[in-house]
């Protein structure tokens, strides 16, 4: 029964969830998603960590700039 109830609210909710983040973030918004709704909650340090890594590449060594 508790099973269930997990599968039916706690995952639809992280794969929106994950989806908005990585929308904001100007992630692939797909692919998020669909870890959200395998995945659940423990998606989410994945993307935190996606997002940071995403972010140190974009930025110039030295500089507070971002490469266009």
């Amino acid at each position: 029964m508790l099973l269930s109830i997990f599968i039916v609210t706690v995952l639809p909710l992280s794969g929106y969830v994950m989806g908005k983040l990585a929308f904001q973030a100007g992630l692939g918004v797909k692919r998020w998603a669909v870890v959200g709704l395998l995945l659940g909650p423990a998606g989410y340090p994945l993307l935190n960590t996606y997002k940071r890594f995403a972010m140190k590449k974009a930025s110039v060594k030295g500089s507070s700039q971002f490469q266009c």
